[in-house]
């Protein structure tokens, strides 16, 4: 096995239990527009990018609007509910990358989500600093299951993608780290029945992460 040098995390499933409340903040959105979402298409959306998620919301919704102007609808709703990420940081989470800074790991955050988004998770839940890089999927071409972002992290921290880990929960974020040629470990997902079988291995809980390394 090769030696690991990075650790590399999504955000949205993995350093925060977010997928509930999205899910549920898209549902009620979505309401307020006529459109009732069935459970089965809002767990589809689980790990998939902004971009899909905006386009097939506009199709459900019936709406003709442009993916901008539907980012501005729901910006302005979410703003007015929004989500303490403190509230969700997933247990272990600090502890963890403080123990990988110790040990001389680097570290990274490849998310679909926005960098805003991002931000504000970091300063929310006291997290600032603990990051060698982050990178938002909005600064791609291509979201995951495209390993651009993960590539990218890997060549912006003079790693080999072979001695990368990445830590993901989604079906195409696990996919996105394989074809990066990344050791890939899911967060079991217990909640949405996500397939998570094309990781190489699979942990509980974020802390699970040092044994791992030991």
């Amino acid at each position: 096995m090769e030696k690991i040098k990075a650790v590399i995390f999504d955000m949205d499933g993995v350093l925060i239990d977010s997928e509930p409340s999205n899910l549920r903040q898209l549902y009620d959105f979505y309401k307020e527009y006529g459109f009732v979402a069935d459970a089965a298409f809002l767990i589809s959306l689980v790990g998939s990018s902004l971009e899909y998620t905006w386009r097939v919301s506009i199709e459900k919704m019936n709406k003709d609007w442009s993916q901008d102007e539907f980012y501005d609808h729901f910006d302005a709703y979410a703003k007015e509910h929004m989500v303490s990420y403190r509230d969700i940081l997933n247990p272990g989470i600090k502890e963890t990358l403080v123990w990988l800074r110790a040990h001389g790991y680097h570290t990274a955050i490849g998310s679909s989500s926005t960098l805003m988004n991002i931000k504000r998770m970091l300063k929310e839940c006291e997290l600032e600093g603990l990051f060698d890089l982050v990178f938002s999927g909005e600064m791609f071409h291509e979201s995951k299951p495209n390993p651009e972002i993960y590539l990218t992290i890997a060549k912006q921290l003079q790693v080999e993608p072979k001695h990368c880990m990445v830590i993901e929960d989604s079906t195409f974020g696990i996919e996105a780290g394989k074809r990066a040629g990344m050791r890939t470990i899911a967060l079991q997902d217990t909640k949405f029945s996500i397939d998570q079988s094309q990781a190489d291995e699979m942990i509980s809980k974020i802390v699970d992460i040092q044994k791992l390394l030991a």
